[in-house]
């Protein structure tokens, strides 16, 4: 189970997101704080997987937290859950030692997929902020480890529960990640995501 702490100022926020990310099945809340002091002591005595870390504090910047945090513990995961969808912001985070960037937003399913990919090693981008950087920059489609890793399997004509069994994740993450599928090769279904991933050269 991923031990998770959320630093964020709105209580109602925090509140919201205690029952969901502990009834996700890989993750559980050991802790929160609405305040950044309060969350570096907090980090002092009990170190987690994750944080779940808010950029504007009321008491301080949460760039420059995630720069001093992720120096502290560099074997913690960190991932940016705000309401600001700046590219500049995502940027200064990711270099900043942050392994993610979810906007507030989003379903809770982005944060829950979120958290499982930066145990993984992943860098996560949420679906909303993936979709604006690819406006404003132009890149090509990038895919994460796991996104390939189902992409593979459902070109093989794997059911999700097949795909589930063989990645070790549940099945309501399979549907996720095939939606995130869907929507970064603009796929309405099995057939078209297959054809626009040959076309982008994911798949043979």
């Amino acid at each position: 189970m991923i031990n998770v702490h959320i630093a964020d100022d709105h209580a109602m926020i925090v509140d919201l997101l205690i029952p969901v990310i502990n009834h996700s099945d890989i993750a559980h809340v050991t802790g929160s704080s609405l305040k950044l002091s309060d969350c570096r002591k907090a980090l002092c005595t009990a170190c987690p997987d994750v944080l779940l870390l808010d950029i504007n504090m009321t008491d301080g910047d949460g760039i420059e937290f995630c720069k001093d945090m992720h120096k502290i513990y560099p074997q913690m995961k960190i991932i940016a859950l705000t309401g600001h969808d700046e590219y500049s912001n995502v940027i200064s985070m990711l270099k900043n030692g942050a392994s993610g960037y979810v906007i507030k937003s989003e379903a809770v399913s982005e944060l829950i997929e979120a958290i499982d990919a930066v145990m993984h090693g992943e860098t996560y981008i949420s679906d909303q902020m993936e979709q604006m950087i690819r406006k404003t920059t132009q890149i090509a489609i990038n895919l994460t480890p796991r996104e390939k890793q189902v992409l593979q399997l459902v070109a093989r004509g794997m059911t999700n529960p097949e795909i589930s069994e063989q990645l070790d994740i549940g099945v309501s993450t399979v549907l996720s990640f095939r939606k995130k599928l869907n929507l970064k090769l603009k796929a309405s279904n099995p057939v078209e995501l297959i054809i626009n991933a040959h076309k982008e050269g994911l798949i043979e």
